[in-house]
């Protein structure tokens, strides 16, 4: 016998009780992403975005700025140590390692936090599955339900403040250009994020037109269905640095392949940030583009 649907439609808003009270401040994750919903991380491949999500992991795992205010850069809210899950689907152990000393060495090393007090804070809140060479979470089924391994990424996500899923792709089996098929997997991680609290980030690829044609940083640059774009509530794109936007910014032709231009062309609860130029600083850790010669 089939379960009837649950009545979505049985307790609409107090809209009296809303108008007589002032709101609860807005609960940002990151400076746009809110708490309980889906944003989207968009770039052409070997761009940094794996490396970014590492370091925006580590920089709320410790509570510690990150790029001028990517990660802690809400005017008034100080910034505490945070519970963050990196399931990485494409990374090993070994790169991982190599990259959380890398980060250690630069990025916290700037911020003059005690490396004793870093490591022990990044032991209890960062948490990162390494999945290289592992079985598949794929979180569609064949007609595009929810599966059994969501719901175990769901329950090792629980307590999370941000939960970061690079790349999206290798989470499904669906074609990227079904819009049905990507508006169902939307739906699910938005109800993960719902039910853990957290803001989950999705990593997606760029599409080869949004690199060839110059537009890696609007929002459509995203591989596949536009559905996947229309249902995050934020989107952060990396690029590279074409000739006409060096010059807009005031970079050396000569150093292009150093760069990286982070862009938001999506945030629905906060005023469109300007571009942020960011560079590949030791070992390719991102640093803001002063700090490079």
């Amino acid at each position: 016998m089939t379960e009837a649907p649950k009545n979505v439609f049985s307790r609409p808003l107090n809209i009296g009780y809303m108008l007589r009270n002032e709101p609860p401040a807005l609960d940002h994750v990151l400076p746009g992403l809110l708490a309980e919903t889906v944003g989207l991380v968009v770039g052409p491949g070997a761009v940094s975005k794996t490396m970014l999500a590492l370091q925006i992991g580590i920089a709320m795992a410790t509570g510690t700025p990150l790029l001028d205010g990517l990660v802690g850069g809400i005017s008034g809210r100080p910034q505490k140590p945070e519970r963050v899950v990196l399931v990485l689907a494409e990374e090993s152990a070994n790169v991982v390692w190599q990259r959380l000393h890398a980060i250690m060495s630069v990025q916290l090393a700037a911020s003059d936090i005690d490396p004793e007090l870093a490591a022990g804070l990044l032991e209890r809140n960062l948490g990162i599955h390494a999945l290289a060479g592992s079985d598949q979470v794929n979180l569609l089924g064949d007609t595009w339900e929810k599966t059994p391994s969501g719901d175990l990424l769901r329950h090792a996500c629980e307590g999370a403040r941000l939960v970061v899923l690079d790349p999206v792709r290798d989470f499904h089996n669906a074609d990227e250009n079904d819009s049905t098929a990507m508006k169902a997997l939307a739906r699910h991680i938005a109800s993960y994020a719902k039910s853990t609290g957290a803001a989950w980030l999705l990593v997606h690829h760029a599409s080869r037109a949004a690199a060839l044609n110059g537009y890696g940083g609007g929002a459509d640059a995203g591989r596949g269905s536009t559905a996947l774009t229309n249902a995050v509530r934020w989107q952060l794109n990396l690029s590279r640095p074409t000739r006409e936007s060096a010059k807009q910014h005031g970079l050396p032709l000569n150093s292009l392949h150093r760069h990286v231009l982070l862009d938001v062309p999506k945030a629905n609860y906060i005023e469109t940030p300007s571009t942020m130029v960011v560079a590949r600083g030791p070992h390719g850790v991102l640093v803001p583009a002063g700090e490079v010669a």
